[in-house]
């Protein structure tokens, strides 16, 4: 029986290049060192930006034939859409579906490409979490993180039962965010690569000890530290994601990332904050029936002014004291509450077409929303 879903895509990003979307299999390989996830495209679709981007037609995926049931009993079938120019990377995930032992859901999926979340030096503090850390014989007394670049630059003191009595080693290593690309870990947007480690100490303590102890070390780092950061990271990012995406489209903000969301990592970046180096992170949340229904309303119950919530956020004084003009002023007036019913009918999508563009925002903020509250502020003291 053929397949067929639609896609639609909000940006708030500032823009996406050529997508591609790939129906196929997805399997894990286990037998070398670790187990590795492998896939098969067999259905794709390369979608330009201003189509794949469109307000008013969505994109249609489809395939004639069926995948189900899967070749083998432990593969899967899956739907994924990735930025081509950024396929080569393993980077650049806009959706990774999970995996199905029948043929996708035919659900509409929304994608919303999110801004741009900053990880700084402060950011960061957050994961160094409670000290010491103690496995086995080895001891870490001091945690330090660091931007470098895209990447943590890790430092850590410590001791272990196996050294000299007053000696100590300082442990470094580099700690790599991966956009993660599991299609069946879906929950997880990273993974952490341990990168450079290097061990000294106070007093050498010999070629094979000091072998053993970066082993050590290293282990505890990966297995204790590596998990603070990448739990520390992914929660900054679902709940700058979750509360910037709700602000800029009149939603509340979800306490946790709701159920069937999915946050995929498009890429990790150096950039600044002001005079600050920090760690750029673009994401993007999609899912089968769409994203923003999943979301709560506004708190406070009553109206929304969706157009004044798009160009600011929706508790911004502006917004409220137009609120207050509303319910106080334009509601008791003949024909008041036919006017705000054709507003709150026709200004919704507005508000996601001036969402989508920072200068849309600021012009509407300027020409429209400064001008109307200044008025609306006049109207209530009279």
């Amino acid at each position: 029986m053929p397949y067929s879903v639609n896609i639609t895509a909000l940006d708030l990003s500032g823009g996406v290049p050529e997508v591609r979307i790939t129906a196929g299999y997805t399997w894990t390989e286990v037998g070398g060192p670790q187990a590795v996830e492998r896939r098969q495209d067999e259905v794709t679709l390369d979608v330009m930006p201003n189509v794949f981007l469109s307000q008013t037609t969505p994109v249609t995926f489809s395939y004639a034939g069926n995948l189900a049931p899967p070749p083998s009993a432990n593969w899967f079938i899956a739907l994924w859409i990735q930025e081509i120019p950024r396929i080569a990377s393993g980077t650049g995930w806009l959706f990774r579906s999970g995996r199905f032992t029948t043929e996708p859901p035919t659900d509409p999926i929304e994608v919303i490409l999110a801004p741009e979340e900053l990880i700084g030096a402060a950011e960061l503090a957050r994961a160094i979490g409670t000290l010491p850390i103690t496995s086995g014989s080895t001891t870490i007394t001091g945690l330090t993180l660091a931007v470098a670049g895209a990447d943590v630059a890790l430092s850590a003191t410590g001791t272990d039962t196996r050294l000299p009595a007053g000696v100590t080693f300082t442990y470094s290593a580099t700690l790599v965010l991966i956009p993660n690309d599991s299609l069946q870990n879906v929950d997880e947007p990273f993974d952490i690569r341990l990168n450079n480690p290097s061990l000294s100490f106070t007093a050498a303590p010999g070629t094979g000890l000091s072998t053993a102890l970066l082993n050590a070390v290293s282990g505890l780092i990966y297995n204790e530290v590596a998990p603070r950061v990448k739990a520390t990271v992914k929660g900054l990012v679902n709940a700058g994601v979750l509360s910037t995406v709700a602000t800029r489209l009149n939603r509340g903000v979800p306490a946790t990332m709701p159920a069937g969301v999915v946050l995929s990592i498009r890429g990790v970046r150096a950039t600044t904050r002001g005079t600050e180096s920090v760690i750029g992170v673009r994401g993007a949340l999609a899912a089968f029936g769409g994203v923003l229904n999943k979301f709560p309303a506004l708190s406070g119950g009553g109206r929304t002014c969706f157009v004044a919530s798009a160009a600011l956020h929706p508790e911004a004084p502006e917004v409220q004291v137009l609120r207050l003009w509303r319910d106080e002023r334009l509601l008791i007036r003949r024909g008041g509450a036919r006017l705000i019913g054709a507003y709150e009918r026709i200004s919704p999508p507005l508000a996601v077409f001036i969402a989508r563009s920072d200068r849309r925002r600021a012009l509407v903020r300027r020409l429209v929303v400064a001008p109307a509250a200044r008025v609306a502020r006049w109207s209530l003291r009279k």
